[in-house]
């Protein structure tokens, strides 16, 4: 039996309640407060002993509510009652106002696109490294034959090459939008790792599929993989989704902004095959490394600083791997 009254039996608001046989569980159960229940939380146990078919009264006195059982089921309902508060109290809820859902690190990611773009920079002019004269491109650039001939290197080296400052300047900027959005997802390390990993399978993808004979240079593939990831990450989320009619419209501006300014290849045309391979490969890194993150939770500090290093020692690997290569060190 389950009821809900309200209104007043008397002018102290409780009247002929309880009846006989019933009991008031209000106290009991917000003791040591002494107060009638709100709505909701009156409402909840409700709920809760309906689910068990134990009979019961809500009943509003004033402003607040009280709950009324037969006292041959007032152990029953208070066990079932607080069994119910311990498994949520388990389950604590996200509490928006105390910790961002989706911490901004915008800063963090600027600092480090600005200082990469700095030493992708130098890359454009004739660096000397330990006094050596080092032909940048020809021993890093994209190079499909050069690839499949065992230089898989050039994967990753290709990514800190550009044809020439606006080159690099579209591929920052471009760069530094997808990975904000990205980082605030996976964290900062993780974020740079998937990128760069999205930008070396792409690149290596464009070797195998596109065969011998393509040259390129650029880090729109890596650009392209951090959009995918992004996107893969954010749909695997279980967490609030952004609205469809903005992220529709959000998705178009990013992808034309990535498309007018990931910069022109060495051959002075946009590598659309590249994007493709790039984006596809970000698309399947970031479905595994978000659905890592909706379960587990956002690799800790220390984590996220060896995924970030992780990148970094690759990146330096591979030029270390060009440099050995290059017949007049």
């Amino acid at each position: 039996m389950t009821a809900e009254s309200s209104g007043a039996d008397a002018p102290g608001g409780t009247g002929l309640w309880p009846r006989p046989g019933q009991t008031d569980l209000t106290g009991v159960l917000l003791a040591p407060e002494k107060r009638p229940a709100v709505e909701i939380e009156a409402r909840e146990w409700g709920l809760v002993l309906t689910a068990r078919n134990i009979p019961h009264v809500l009943r509003r006195q004033g402003a607040g509510w009280r709950l009324y059982v037969p006292q041959a089921w007032a152990a029953a309902a208070l066990a079932e009652i607080r069994a119910y508060a311990d498994e949520r109290a388990a389950r604590p809820l996200l509490d928006p106002g105390a910790e961002p859902i989706r911490p901004a690190v915008w800063q963090e990611v600027l600092a480090i696109v600005g200082l990469l773009t700095a030493v992708f920079g130098l890359l454009l002019g004739e660096v000397r490294p330990f006094g050596w004269s080092v032909p940048w491109r020809e021993i890093g650039a994209g190079d499909t034959a050069a690839m499949l001939a065992g230089q898989w290197w050039r994967a990753v080296t290709a990514l800190s090459l550009h044809a020439d400052p606006a080159h690099l300047m579209g591929n920052a900027a471009c760069g530094a939008l997808f990975l904000s959005l990205l980082c605030r997802e996976t964290g900062v390390g993780l974020g740079f790792a998937l990128c760069l990993a999205a930008g070396g399978c792409g690149n290596v993808a464009k070797a195998l599929i596109q065969g011998p004979g393509i040259h390129f240079l650029g880090a729109s593939t890596a650009v392209f993989g951090a959009l995918g990831a992004l996107g893969a990450a954010r749909l695997i989320s279980r967490r609030p989704k952004v609205p469809v009619g903005r992220s529709a419209t959000a998705g178009a501006v990013l992808m034309l902004l990535a498309m007018l300014g990931a910069g022109s290849e060495e051959s002075g045309a946009v590598d659309l095959a590249g994007h493709l391979f790039g984006f596809t490969a970000g698309v399947l890194l970031g479905l595994a490394a978000g659905w890592g993150v909706d379960r587990r939770g956002r690799p800790g500090p220390a984590a996220q600083t060896a995924l970030g290093l992780f990148a970094l020692a690759l990146l330096l690997a591979a030029w270390g791997l060009a440099i050995r290569g290059w017949p007049g060190r």
